[in-house]
């Protein structure tokens, strides 16, 4: 009976479920713990790192040109040429434009413009062509091969095949023309032929007169009228 009780007990306790194992509290690491230390203060340290790095390479953009200016350089610019260095400036397809006492706008052009002395104000030109108005509004055309422009007295003398061409029908060739862009008026002195809505026409020099609304042939001259067999 005895035994048979000690069993008993014996079964029971062997059928009571195992106690939950018991939790072990967790340490940090001691690697770790240094680990993430140090990543704070890296963050931290590079949020004053940075910002002062790239206002110091900002720096370095603005200064560096100042930095390594040099004076043997390369340099462009004739304000850094003496008048004594170079014989003369040219300038390929020049323009010249003004207005002359009336108020009337005027432009002069050439294929090839050349200062003849450096600070002298007189422009040698290749194939110059000047256009204008005169006094009373009359359009007027002149070219030629070759012509001298006064910049301060806006004058133009031309020479070698000179043509000029008046608004109402005038045409006029001759070797040399003077003409004053600031009064808006031409004239020559040396043989000139051309045609004119009368017909042609030819003398010893020409002149535009009444304020360019007329084109008269000076010296020894001769017309031989549209329609008229004799001169």
């Amino acid at each position: 009976m005895t035994g048979g009780a000690a069993m008993s007990l014996h079964a029971d306790a062997d059928l009571r479920p195992p106690p939950p194992p018991r939790r072990r509290p967790r340490v940090a690491h001691p690697a770790r713990a240094g680990g993430h230390h140090r990543y704070t203060r890296f963050v931290g340290a590079m949020k004053l790192v940075l910002p002062a790095l790239a206002a110091l390479l900002l720096g370095l953009v603005v200064a560096w040109p100042r930095l390594t200016a040099r004076d043997d350089r390369f340099q462009i610019g004739f304000a850094q040429l003496s008048p004594s260095s170079v014989e003369s400036l040219s300038m390929v397809n020049a323009r010249f434009f003004g207005i002359n006492r009336r108020n009337q706008p005027f432009s002069l052009t050439a294929d090839v413009a050349t200062e003849d002395e450096p600070g002298a104000g007189l422009i040698v030109l290749d194939q110059p062509k000047a256009d204008f108005l005169t006094p009373g509004g009359k359009g007027v055309y002149v070219e030629a091969r070759r012509g001298f422009y006064r910049q301060k007295e806006q004058t133009l003398d031309l020479e070698g095949e000179v043509s000029l061409f008046h608004e109402d029908g005038y045409e006029m060739h001759t070797e040399k023309a003077h003409v004053d862009l600031k009064t808006s008026m031409a004239e020559g002195d040396v043989p000139v032929n051309g045609h004119g809505p009368q017909g042609r026409i030819d003398g010893q020099g020409f002149r535009i007169l009444d304020n360019g609304a007329q084109v008269m042939v000076t010296g020894r001259s001769s017309m031989n009228l549209k329609g008229a067999g004799s001169k």
